[in-house]
């Protein structure tokens, strides 16, 4: 049975989905999506024997909506996970992101290594790939920089009814519901202070950083029809992984993956959680003589 239910953490209301029983799977949305994304993935890993608990990332469906740009840094929304997961008394689940969910999946898994077991990363591949994008990726996701200017930002897709929010978006994914949910009271600036919070053109400046390695087997899975990411994104992220590392081309879907292919992904991740050894091993502290 699934169950829509609400915690507080860091200052704000996260809304989630819980079912199921047995090991612990996150899933992670992106935008401008909701738990409900994963509407296909929950029911197929409860029946699975997994407990999912699928959260509204925080300005996104029933959770809070910061309007500041500083409350969407990637490390507060880490931090909104590892709250949501202690809150919950989980201590090393599963990770699964779409889009911006995993890019947060990505950062989880190499700054809380020993708090999690297997990650599988949608669309999204490793951060350390997009600090350098290609001249293809960088006109696949042109749309990031208009989403730099607060207040015109909002205007420009709301204007006419709309049409350019609806441009862009196309008819992929849920793209009845995203109108819906982008007009509701602070949506919109929510969704978009992501991109300005972690995709600003001065974050480019930015001396670069190293990153940890991923130590947990690690999925990565790409749609072929995806317009806004390039492949490169996915198949650069294997250098950064430590961990065992499958890579999965879906030929029939696009940036969607899944609500395009969901019994594909269903197949993936229930043959992939729980097969390959975690990320870590408990440690157990060593007695002194």
């Amino acid at each position: 049975m699934t169950e829509k239910k609400t915690v507080r953490v860091n200052d704000v209301d996260i809304a989630y989905v819980e079912a199921g029983e047995g090991d612990p799977v996150i899933l992670l949305h992106g935008y401008p999506d909701s738990s409900y994304l994963w509407r296909h993935q929950i029911p197929a890993l409860a029946e699975g024997g997994f407990r999912v608990i699928a959260p509204d990332l925080r300005g996104f469906g029933d959770s809070s909506k910061p309007q500041e740009i500083e409350a969407y840094g990637m490390q507060t929304i880490v931090n909104d996970i590892v709250a949501l997961t202690t809150t919950l008394g989980i201590r090393r689940p599963h990770v699964v992101g779409h889009d911006w969910g995993a890019a947060i999946a990505w950062m989880y898994a190499f700054l809380m290594p020993r708090r999690i077991d297997h990650l599988a990363v949608l669309s999204v591949g490793h951060p350390g790939v997009f600090a350098n994008p290609s001249i293809e990726q960088r006109a696949a996701s042109w749309y990031m920089l208009l989403y730099q200017f607060p207040g015109i930002s909002e205007e420009l897709l709301r204007r006419n009814g709309w049409r350019l929010f609806k441009e862009i978006m196309g008819r992929d994914g849920d793209y009845d519901r995203y109108l819906r949910d982008m007009a509701r009271p602070g949506a919109l600036t929510a969704g978009l202070n992501w991109y300005r919070a972690n995709r600003s053109p001065e974050s480019e400046l930015r001396p670069a950083r190293p990153f940890p390695p991923i130590l947990a087997p690690t999925l990565g899975i790409w749609g072929a029809g995806d317009r806004a990411l390039r492949e490169e994104g996915m198949l650069g992220s294997a250098k950064f992984v430590k961990g065992p590392w499958r890579y999965e081309r879906v030929e029939d879907a696009g940036h969607w993956i899944p609500l395009d292919a969901p019994e594909v992904v269903n197949k993936l991740l229930l043959g992939f959680l729980g097969t390959e050894d975690s990320a870590q091993a408990e440690r157990r502290p060593r007695r002194r003589l």
